[in-house]
């Protein structure tokens, strides 16, 4: 009876096995997955991409992170923020996804640096 109660709580039948090692895996790759890591190796890649595509503007921003399919820039300037989110973010995500080949990037975001 009790063996039922546990295997019951662990997710598993009587008589079937269930590793931690499976456990422990699977939680973790959802864990990395929501949590950005996942992609942290291709903030390198966006960025270099993201100088290519923006030219001599990209002086002017930075890739603050990617959540949740948002890459995030933050801008320097509100006139740039302005042009950028207004005129050019649909061109730049599209660009951005052919060069890193990013299928996870499906939205872009710019907010203003704060100043001290």
């Amino acid at each position: 009876m009790t063996h039922d109660i546990q295997s019951r709580r662990a997710g598993t039948r009587p008589g079937e096995a269930k590793t931690e090692a499976e456990t422990l895996g699977s939680v973790l790759a959802r864990w990395i997955k929501r949590s950005g890591l996942a992609h942290a190796g291709d903030r390198e890649r966006i960025t270099r991409a993201w100088e290519e595509i923006l030219g001599p503007e990209a002086a002017h921003t930075r890739l603050d992170g990617i959540r949740k399919g948002a890459a995030t820039f933050v801008v320097d300037s509100s006139t740039l923020l302005s042009e950028l989110n207004n005129f050019h973010k649909q061109e730049l995500l599209e660009g951005l996804q052919a060069r890193v080949k990013a299928p996870f990037i499906s939205d872009l975001k710019f907010r203003l640096e704060k100043r001290a």
